[in-house]
């Protein structure tokens, strides 16, 4: 059919479709997102290989910050020898944040949760996988009712590092972790438990020391 019949079926203005149609060099993937305007200034294939390296990056728990991804930006600008319009050493803020809407079906800024290199390399599938087979045969071989099951969790304040800063992730991710000096250093820990039948343990609280000292549970 022709744009005028095209834009009144399909509500779309006919000059648009007018201006979409002479863009033979572009594949349909592309046609759907072009916006009229100015480009992107790396362009369909880079931006599209730049966002699957910042996800592999917050995958391997070192995700990419707003200075990273803006002077990793220029720096692809430069290798490919792209025209640019950054004035300094990093792509700029207007820059990003257009990035970022482009990309806000995949993408968003998290605050990520200190994890340790030990857990990193420790918490994989085939650990975890693991795990839950030898539970699954404990549970089969004594048959623990609910008043015998207890789930325990707990929390503590560190004198470690644990301001880390916001980084770029999977949008809908439920859990974001960047790498850190450690974990657990001067940490008072405070344990609770609780069955599933709902006894409750009293909360316990643990201290980073070889001797106790009365005077760290004063008030």
């Amino acid at each position: 059919m022709g744009t005028l019949k095209a834009s009144k079926i399909d509500s779309v203005p006919r000059t648009t479709l007018q201006t979409l149609s002479k863009k033979t060099d572009l594949r349909p993937e592309e046609a759907i997102v072009t916006k009229l305007g100015r480009k992107p200034v790396l362009g369909f294939e880079l931006e599209k290989i730049l966002v699957e390296y910042v996800l592999e990056m917050e995958e391997k728990f070192y995700g990419l910050t707003r200075s990273d991804l803006q002077r990793m930006a220029y720096a692809l600008c430069i290798r490919n020898g792209l025209p640019h319009p950054f004035t300094s050493s990093a792509a700029g803020r207007a820059w990003l944040d257009l990035f970022l809407e482009r990309h806000s079906n995949i993408l968003s800024i998290r605050r990520p949760c200190g994890a340790s290199f030990a857990r990193a390399l420790g918490f994989n599938k085939e650990n975890v996988d693991k795990f839950f087979q030898m539970l699954e045969a404990e549970y089969d071989k004594f048959h623990y009712t609910p008043d015998r099951i207890y789930n325990v969790d707990e929390i503590g304040v560190t004198v470690m590092q644990n301001k880390v800063v916001d980084v770029i992730s999977r949008k809908g991710k439920r859990q974001i972790a960047s790498m850190t000096a450690a974990e657990r250093g001067g940490l008072i820990t405070v344990i609770f438990s609780m069955s599933v039948a709902g006894n409750f343990i009293p909360p316990m609280m643990i201290f980073p020391r070889k001797n106790m000292n009365h005077l760290l549970i004063k008030g």
